[in-house]
């Protein structure tokens, strides 16, 4: 029989495996035992809002202006004995909702919060210098007033982005002196700081900040107004209200990422902003995970309306290509492996499951006894009055099995989700340092007969385990084919270059265009036996195991037809633009749920099925190509191409 290469298509993906099984990897795992912390480093002075304004306290003299300058601090993480002289560095901004820990009724609000202490040395123990922030606080938490709070809120959230910008500057000016890379500046947050964070990652442009209708006044003047308070770099304003940042320094970041928070508006969000990775409670209490409303507790005020979380960010930030980089890389470790099945498929997204609902912040503990007895909190300088006791048992009503053990656990997995996707992002590991492991096939399982017609639409999956890889190197898969009497899959029927990920979707029709070439007519059978070949930095790796599989082409009694759903599935219109109706023959039975497939195997959207009749919105979907695949309840599926214009 005449051998030919069949040549579909390529998925342009690689594999990121789990580094657990082989030697540790620096920007990965613990690789250092000791961090040296330099605390309370001064990076900036800068003007803040006067919590202290018109309340006595704690004197006249601090009591006489709604404004006050301040200085602002930060502790720099950095590991002992690392043989790199200049270093990625990943800025952590903490919680507290704006206001000083215990003030604001919370055990949390500053850089030595035990959360941010510990993703602090977890980072500097793999490699990076991590750099905890203090910015700005201050806004009337206790409003009423939705547009004063909302107002006073997008402020403070404004002054800490800009705060976060100077911190950079610092870091920049004094690079040598802490050994950072200033390439590769990273800002992540955490609950509160994940609102910077996002911000930062997104807004650059001053329509963003003035232009958008729920962040203006009611007579159509801006909450936040760039020529007041300067840019969102820093840069300008007037110095009662901001002391600009040194314009000749760059504050420029190259990656944010979020665990807590959310985004003030989705729009923000755009192609060309930074590389963006989000982690989330889908029950976050303060904070929505997808499109919500953001409330304060204490009032019930709705301060940012409309805003959006990681479950809606991270979705947009892949479609939209600021993660492409990242998306490069096909992740295949443990926690990435688990996290795509929870994240419907969705990469770069952590949703943080939790056993008790209110629990937002999972990652925090605190020692109950010392805040019960805490009396005071401080205002930058400044002492406060505080009920230590109501800040602990409001903070231990949300997250009511806090323990350092459970904290620190989090903690390990966040910063394990977090670097792997910065180390894909910068090119941290070398590839020369990846391997495979042997990995087995899965579907179309062994003995499969399948009727194979030349004038269907239908599509076959076929897929194998992942081989297992420290994560950094390319990994390419080829799909192979050989006669069952004669296999020789150094010279096979067919070899179908797969890319990374682990599946393949084929085309029936150039599958039977594929048997007519070699000689199979219409009717007649063909035994045959497929395998996978795994190629990692030069080196070939098959599957564990071959399957056999009998395809026929065209129609014959002599194999078991495997009634096909395809034609009872419509899809229209096609081509589409905004929106794709769904219908499903009531003869074919009931249709469960629904994904989008592109041509590389990608699920782009899916959901569950509304009936047998529904519609899916087209409105990020790029144009092209794509599968639509609907599982029926009897476990068949029923597929149709469509075109997105």
């Amino acid at each position: 029989m005449k051998k030919t290469l069949l040549k579909l298509f390529s998925l342009g993906v690689a594999l990121f495996g789990t580094g657990s099984v082989f030697a540790q990897t620096m920007y990965v795992d613990e690789m250092f035992a000791n961090v040296l912390r330099t605390a309370n480093v001064r990076y900036d002075s800068n003007r803040s809002v006067n919590i202290l304004f018109n309340t006595g306290y704690p004197n006249p003299t601090l009591n006489t202006s709604p404004l006050i300058s301040v200085d602002l601090r930060c502790d720099i993480y950095t590991p002992v004995g690392s043989p790199v002289s200049a270093r990625p560095t990943i800025i952590i901004a903490h919680t507290g909702s704006f206001l000083p820990a215990f003030v604001n009724r919370q055990v949390t609000g500053n850089k030595e919060d035990s959360a941010v202490v510990e993703m602090c040395t977890k980072l500097a123990k793999r490699g990076y210098n991590a750099v905890a922030v203090n910015y700005r606080l201050g806004w009337n938490a206790a409003s009423t007033v939705q547009a004063e709070a909302t107002e006073q809120l997008l402020k403070a959230t404004y002054r800490g982005m800009q705060d976060i910008r100077n911190a950079i500057r610092y870091l920049r000016t004094n690079a040598a002196t802490f050994g950072i890379d200033t390439s590769k500046i990273i800002v992540g947050g955490q609950g509160t700081g994940g609102y910077i964070a996002l911000a930062l990652g997104t807004v650059d442009r001053k329509a963003e900040i003035e232009g958008i209708a729920k962040f203006q006044r009611g007579d159509f003047t801006p909450m936040v107004s760039v020529d007041t308070l300067g840019d969102w770099n820093g840069i300008g304003g007037v110095p009662i209200f901001n002391v600009s940042g040194d314009a000749n320094v760059a504050s420029n970041a190259h990656m944010v990422f979020n665990y807590g928070g959310a985004m003030g508006d989705l729009s923000w969000l755009e192609a060309g902003n930074l590389p963006v990775v989000g982690a989330q409670v889908p029950s976050d209490p303060f904070a929505p995970y997808n499109v919500g409303n953001v409330i304060v507790p204490t009032t019930g005020t709705t301060v940012i309306p409309s805003a959006a979380g990681a479950g809606a960010v991270i979705p947009k930030a892949n479609q939209v290509g600021v993660n492409n980089k990242i998306n490069s890389k096909y992740l295949t470790d443990n926690i990435s492996s688990a996290l795509r099945v929870r994240a419907n498929g969705n990469e770069n997204l952590y949703p943080v499951a939790t056993s008790v609902s209110l629990d937002g912040a999972p990652w925090e503990w605190w020692d109950r006894t010392s805040a019960q007895t805490r009396t005071t909190g401080v205002f930058y300088i400044y002492p406060l009055p505080a009920n230590g006791r109501l800040a602990d048992s409001l903070s231990f009503l949300t997250n009511p099995l806090m323990s350092k053990t459970k904290a620190v656990g989090y903690l390990d997995t966040l910063a394990d989700f977090f670097s792997r996707r910065i180390a894909v992002q910068f090119d941290l590991v070398a590839a020369s340092n990846d391997a495979t492991k042997a990995f087995n096939l899965i579907t179309p399982p062994n003995g499969t007969s399948a009727l194979i017609k030349g004038d269907s639409d239908d599509v076959v999956q076929v897929r194998w385990g992942a081989g297992a890889t420290t994560g950094f190197g390319d990994v390419s898969y080829k799909w192979k084919l050989s006669v069952a009497d004669d296999i020789d899959f150094a010279d096979p029927l067919a070899e179908v270059p797969v890319g990374a990920r682990p599946e393949l979707t084929l085309d029936f029709q150039t599958v039977s265009r594929l048997l007519g070439a070699n000689g199979v007519a219409i009717g007649d059978s063909i035994d045959l036996v497929w395998t996978v070949e795994a190629t990692v930095n030069g080196a070939n790796r098959w599957s564990t195991d071959t399957f056999d599989l009998r395809l026929t082409r065209g129609q014959v009694t002599a194999v078991k037809q495997i009634v096909s759903a395809n034609q009872y599935l419509s899809v229209f219109p096609n081509p589409a633009t905004d929106v794709l109706n769904i219908t499903l023959d009531n003869r074919a039975g009931s249709a469960l749920n629904y994904a989008v497939i592109d041509v590389t195997g990608r699920t782009i959207l899916n959901g569950a099925a509304k009936g047998n009749e529904f519609n899916i919105s087209l409105n990020n979907v790029k144009p092209g190509l794509y599968f639509v695949q609907v599982n029926l309840a009897d476990g068949r599926t029923a597929t149709k191409r469509v075109v997105v214009e």
